[in-house]
């Protein structure tokens, strides 16, 4: 990866052919993008977002896809570029991640409009699929839900949101090792949310529950930043408690297998903007060590 990063770095065509050819690998196209505008300025990153759009629209125009294929994508690319300026120039992943979430949803609600039909249509067949989920278990029509227009929206927001929190991560990581060692492992072990920011957004987390499952999706993108700051108390932790790598392991399998575990890292990403516990943690260590 490293290689990589050194290409993209190397010049404008580099990076432009990395950025084309990218989306070939998951994230690539718009980690480039992100690489770019954090290091060089946004006007630089603008040419790479254009050339990694190339290949969704000529897929666009040169076959019978849905617009959806060629939408989300290009959405994806979109926020990048967007928020990684906001990194470079504010340098607080507290307000980055707070953007990415309002961005990726005008970004949604963009499509919901553009693609309005193809967008119904994936309400028609997301509903079936849950049908046949839910006869499939035996679940009975009280506790039956049928997906409509607002949770799909919801979904393609959270997917949006979440591709590009993950690929600005691997462009950070990247300037981190080509200028830098180590300093995004250092910059992402101190992240914590204000005090403040926290509780509205865990205010806005709690009122979204008692709203309609169709808002589910909607209250999870709202819930990113305090979750990505329970993730980075857990690495803080690990690293301070000198403990393997398989606990690290272990959350991220519950991550993806363990529903509650979300719930419990949004928690910790809370309490830890209120009490800011890695520091009690260091100081605990060091008076027992």
């Amino acid at each position: 990866m490293r290689a990589l990063a050194e290409l993209i770095m190397r010049g404008r065509a580099q990076a432009c052919g990395v950025a084309l050819f990218g989306w070939l690998l998951p994230l690539i196209s718009p980690a480039t993008i992100g690489l770019v505008s954090l290091r060089k300025d946004s006007s630089e990153g603008l040419i790479v977002t254009l050339w990694a759009m190339l290949p969704w629209l000529a897929l666009y125009f040169a076959g019978d896809v849905s617009p959806l294929i060629v939408l989300l994508p290009l959405a994806v690319l979109v926020v990048i570029a967007a928020v990684a300026n906001v990194l470079r120039s504010s340098a607080s992943w507290q307000w980055t991640l707070v953007i990415t979430g309002i961005v990726s949803a005008i970004a949604t609600i963009s499509i919901g409009f553009i693609a309005s039909a193809e967008v119904d249509l994936m309400v028609v067949a997301i509903a079936e699929f849950f049908a046949e989920i839910g006869a499939q278990a035996g679940i009975s029509d009280e506790f039956d839900f049928t997906p409509d227009r607002t949770f799909v929206l919801g979904l393609f927001a959270w997917l949006i949101g979440f591709t590009a929190v993950c690929a600005l991560f691997v462009s950070r990581w990247w300037q981190s090792l080509l200028f830098n060692p180590g300093g995004f492992q250092k910059e992402f072990h101190e992240f914590r949310l204000d005090q403040s920011v926290a509780v509205i957004l865990i205010a806005f987390v709690i009122a979204g529950v008692v709203l309609p499952l169709a808002y589910r999706p909607w209250v999870e993108l709202l819930s990113l930043p305090l979750l990505i700051a329970g993730v980075a108390v857990v690495h803080s932790s690990v690293k301070i408690m000198g403990m393997g790598v398989h606990w690290l392991g272990l959350m991220y399998f519950g991550l993806l297998f363990i529903a509650p575990t979300g719930t419990v890292l949004i928690g910790l990403g809370l309490v830890d903007s209120i009490l800011n516990l890695r520091s009690r943690l260091a100081a605990f260590k060091n008076r027992n060590s």
